[in-house]
């Protein structure tokens, strides 16, 4: 669920959407715009009595507009924003920060925590070494050792009180392509329910944003086959508010003497991830199934059903190497499948 930012390819657009607007008063509103180096588009189904088009044209600028903002501070492709300039000055001093950073490293470091860190915002010097889009071949193994001695989330200190981020090594980078689609889905999303819509889908570059209906219909969505058949491998519909990401292996990849060497990088061994084809997280925090939608894709099943037991919040459907489709035994509290 591309974008800039390096994990941000993590997240890819494999979710399929469904819209019916059959009522005279309600019509589908889209609008969509570049940001984060992805496509944002959102679809709001609103009562034409309620709002007009310039309306809807200006909520849809400040949902945007938030995105930007966030994207501003939360780019480390952008020299002066606090992620760069963390960078900048590691193993230093320590960088001033957003409230909206501090939020989004302290939801990741809990995350990477959860995960023994599966997750990683500090995985960008591997991230970068491995670069998928420009790689004909893997990197050695002494330039992963060399790479991966700069990965390690213990060493990200936050000091939520002063607003201070610490990065402790000299050389080390983070990277919040991993989380901050999901974030600025959910910040976009609170811009339009502060202005009455209560019914959209925001599609931050793949990663999806539920809220609402279709004037009492629940929205549908599905799985994409991650072997590009043009069927689903599966459709639903959305039974609450909901953020849904997948992480899949099908389309940043490159193929050397007959293996995928993909972008999801398990930093445990220094190489892509092995098992999955695809993994689809689903959590009312669009933040959550981000970050996890990476972090499962790297576990695999067992530890990943070993977190929903402990995060009932989260849910997931998994597709394995060998076309299984694997699922969490509380999906359907997240959605209805057709059959």
């Amino acid at each position: 669920m591309n974008r800039k930012l390096i994990f941000i390819a993590t997240f890819l657009p494999v979710l399929l959407l469904v819209f019916s607007c059959s009522s005279e008063t309600y019509k589908m509103y889209e609008q969509e715009k570049i940001l984060m180096g992805t496509l944002f588009k959102i679809k709001a189904y609103y009562n034409t009595k309620d709002f007009s088009r310039a309306q809807l044209d200006s909520i849809a600028a400040l949902s945007f507009a938030e995105v930007d903002r966030l994207e501003q501070d939360m780019s480390e492709w952008k020299p002066e924003s606090p992620i760069s300039m963390a960078a900048t000055f590691s193993g230093e001093k320590p960088v001033k920060i957003t409230p909206e950073i501090r939020e989004v490293v302290d939801m990741a470091l809990a995350i990477s925590e959860r995960t023994s860190g599966a997750f990683d915002i500090s995985f960008k010097p591997l991230g970068q070494l491995w670069n998928v889009k420009q790689r004909t071949v893997p990197p050695t193994k002494a330039e992963i050792d060399s790479a991966a001695k700069l990965v390690n989330f213990k060493n990200i200190v936050l000091q939520p009180d002063s607003l201070t981020l610490f990065l402790k090594q000299k050389g080390m980078r983070i990277g919040l392509g991993g989380i901050a689609k999901g974030y600025a889905a959910k910040k976009a999303g609170e811009v339009l329910e502060n202005a009455g819509i209560e019914n959209y889908i925001l599609n931050a570059g793949g990663d999806l944003y539920f809220s609402g209906s279709k004037n009492g219909t629940l929205w549908t969505s599905g799985i994409k086959d991650p072997d590009g058949e043009s069927a689903p491998v599966m459709t639903f519909e959305i039974r609450k508010k909901l953020g849904i990401a997948t992480s899949g292996d099908y389309e940043n990849f490159f193929m050397y003497q007959g293996e995928k060497y993909h972008h999801i990088i398990d930093l445990r061994t220094g190489f892509p991830a092995k098992g999955l084809k695809s993994v689809t997280v689903f959590s009312e925090d669009p933040t959550l199934a981000d970050a996890y939608a990476t972090a499962f894709f790297i576990l695999g099943y067992k530890p990943a059903l070993q977190i929903v037991k402990q995060l009932p919040g989260l849910a997931f459907v998994m597709i394995d190497t060998e076309n299984q489709i694997l699922k969490s035994p509380n999906v359907a509290e997240f959605i209805s499948e057709f059959e």
